[in-house]
């Protein structure tokens, strides 16, 4: 299991915060990356409210696929959480998954498409994503040795104020991508 602490804005200017975050990281790679995200009949994920608390997809990556199940812990009424808990494991046959996703009556609810562009800007991971269909963001997730959640969740805040991104607490996009994304389609 791994914690996830992370903070995502929505961003208009792409390019400016991308020659900012290019002026103190490093590019580790830019990849496509295609989600599938899936749920059980017996559990709706994405009818869970104000946004789920788990998630299980599966994760094309050019080099690999993952398939990954997350679960948010100490959610509150407004859909903040501590962390998401994370589990997820290297397929070799993705098409073998999803057919047996579908014989076990798991239901494909969105796919998400994104361009994404990984930096390493010291105790930040940035992921500067183009989500076809969605629109640009920004997500800071903290990767040095904090405390703990609350500690590695202000570092990412001051991160992003150097970035000249303002009031980022208070534009945090709380909903993934595949909530955002059925929100504005449906």
């Amino acid at each position: 299991m791994n914690i996830e602490v992370e903070i995502k804005i929505e961003i208009n200017n792409f390019e400016n915060i991308k020659a900012k975050v290019a002026a103190i990281g490093k590019l580790v790679k830019s990849i496509r990356q295609i989600d599938d995200y899936f749920i059980p009949s017996h559990r709706d994920f994405f009818a869970q409210k104000p946004c789920p608390t788990e998630w299980l997809r599966i994760r094309t990556n050019p080099d690999k696929v993952i398939f990954e199940y997350d679960k948010a812990v100490n959610m509150t009424v407004n859909g903040d959480y501590d962390y998401a808990e994370e589990y997820e494991t290297a397929i070799s046959e993705a098409d073998e998954l999803r057919k047996i996703l579908n014989f076990l009556d798991f239901k494909k609810v969105v796919t998400i498409d994104k361009q994404r562009e990984y930096w390493d800007c010291g105790d930040v991971e940035v992921a500067l994503d183009k989500i076809e269909g969605l629109g640009t963001f920004i997500e800071a997730e903290a990767k040095g040795d904090f405390k703990d959640a609350t500690q590695a969740k202000h570092a990412c805040l001051k991160f992003l104020k150097e970035l000249g991104i303002e009031n980022a607490e208070n534009r945090e996009i709380k909903k993934g991508y595949p909530v955002l994304f059925l929100e504005k389609n449906n």
